[in-house]
């Protein structure tokens, strides 16, 4: 019965999701003018995803159009997989068969080997030690020209302790280039205050989804985020659709990190997007604290605000 009146809701809910978020995004589309459009091309990538699918999810369209314009891209994969939701089969058989799906989709799309943290899933903590050392040392080896990690602004758990692992590991780097460190959306929309850039994925969400199929043990459709994609294109400015992203400067980043996410409990104050039926609750929850994280990090030593002081001092002498 539960699934029956769910199929009966689908069409009314979706066009609710779209007049109310569109009308949102239309009013407050005037203060994302400064966002900039991401160039990635001949760059190495490194993607740190908390689990297997969450680097399509956030980075699909990024990922594909980097890779064509003859660039790299590397994922580290840090939780097993084990807690995926399956009626049928055990935990020590879902991270075999979620390893494997990343394995055939990194192959597919030809990007760099992944590397496979093998954290507990669904508890994975900020300040797990070896995962520091591990992402630390990847970096080392592979030298990205950018990294990419959610943005700590989340809804679940695992995704926001990568943000704290993340940090971690950049005090234990010794021999590695300069590189910068951008922050993607997964079920949790950044906020109109706190994104800089984006990528444009119009002609792209087909490849996004079927990427995103190579995880057929997954049972979530993620069909909103999709929608919320789409929706991007308001702020945007593009034909079909975009990601969006934050690009940080680490110690600004990682002050807002120990203020608002003290003992990982940053997650209860978001609702997770993986469902229509969850669009609108999980766009405004939590809004309140997104804007004011953006404001205290704009506030900071922001990498954009910086670039254009620069050019503002420059012009002036």
């Amino acid at each position: 019965m539960k699934n029956i009146i769910k199929k009966l809701l689908a069409k009314p809910v979706k066009v609710i999701n779209n007049m109310v978020l569109e009308l949102y995004l239309h009013l407050v589309k005037g203060k994302a003018k400064g966002i900039k459009k991401i160039e990635f091309e001949g760059k190495k990538l490194l993607i740190l995803s908390p689990h297997q699918d969450d680097e399509i999810l956030g980075c699909g369209c990024l990922i594909k159009k980097t890779l064509e314009a003859g660039g790299l891209v590397k994922c580290i994969y840090i939780t097993d997989g084990s807690k995926s939701l399956s009626d049928q089969l055990t935990p020590e058989a879902m991270i075999e068969i979620r390893k494997a799906e990343a394995i055939r989709l990194t192959e597919h799309l030809n990007m760099e080997e992944p590397i496979f943290l093998g954290c507990s899933d669904g508890s994975l903590e900020p300040d797990d030690k070896e995962a520091a050392d591990k992402v630390a040392q990847a970096i080392e080896d592979y030298k990205p020209d950018a990294v990419l990690i959610p943005y700590f602004l989340d809804g679940h758990k695992d995704h926001t302790a990568v943000s704290g692992i993340y940090l971690a590991s950049m005090k234990k780097l010794k021999n590695h280039k300069e590189f910068d460190t951008y922050c993607y959306e997964i079920n949790s929309p950044i906020s109109v205050h706190g994104i800089t850039h984006y990528m444009d994925c119009s002609g792209y969400l087909k490849a996004k989804s079927d990427a995103l199929d190579f995880y057929s043990s997954q049972t979530m459709s993620f069909e909103s985020i999709f929608a919320m994609n789409r929706l991007n294109r308001i702020l945007t400015g593009v034909e079909e659709g975009a990601e969006l992203f934050r690009i940080v400067e680490l110690e600004s980043y990682e002050i807002a990190y120990n203020k608002y996410n003290r003992d990982n409990r940053i997650s209860a104050s978001f609702r997770q997007m993986y469902s229509i039926y969850f669009m609108i609750p999980a766009y405004f929850k939590g809004l309140r604290i997104k804007k004011e994280v953006a404001h205290f990090q704009n506030a900071g030593v922001d990498p954009v605000r910086r670039i254009e002081d620069s050019e503002k001092g420059a012009a002036l002498n």
